[in-house]
């Protein structure tokens, strides 16, 4: 017990309460849209902002039945976050410094997807040193899901 005491409070270890997913359910959505195309061997789903800029593509590669979750950026991430209305996940993400993107790759039956389908009107996209980037639900992004899986 004198043991204890000689450590005094300043040592003493509080445990930090677990930081809670950011909530994006009324943030702005950005101003944009989704555009679908077949490309070899799958589909792709481009969200197009208002300038004109691809922000975030979600692709399907039929053989492999993996969906890519790609966004834009110049800077390189080890992580994309993903947030729903139903559900928030981190995926580890590799940088492709050519096609200016940070990737992550789920299966094309992984829960995360059909999470981002049924959202009520957005999900998010963040990335550690980057602001979130909030978008729209479109039939697109259903739809190469559902390439995958057919």
């Amino acid at each position: 017990m004198a043991g204890a005491l000689a450590l005094g409070p300043a040592q003493a270890q509080v445990p930090m309460p677990a930081q809670a997913p950011a909530d994006f359910s009324y943030s702005p959505v950005s101003t944009g849209s989704w555009s679908y195309r077949a490309v070899a061997g799958g589909s792709e789903a481009n969200f197009i902002d208002a300038t004109g800029r691809a922000r975030m593509v979600i692709g399907c590669g039929k053989v492999t039945r993996l969906v890519t979750l790609s966004r834009i950026s110049s800077a390189p991430a080890s992580s994309l976050s993903f947030w729903t209305s139903s559900m928030s996940r981190n995926l580890s993400s590799r940088f492709d410094q050519l096609a200016g993107r940070v990737i992550a790759q789920v299966g094309a039956s992984d829960a995360l997807l059909d999470a981002m389908a049924l959202s009520r009107g957005r999900f998010a996209v963040s990335m550690p040193g980057s602001p979130a980037l909030v978008l729209p639900v479109g039939a697109e992004v259903d739809h190469v899901v559902e390439d995958c899986r057919s």
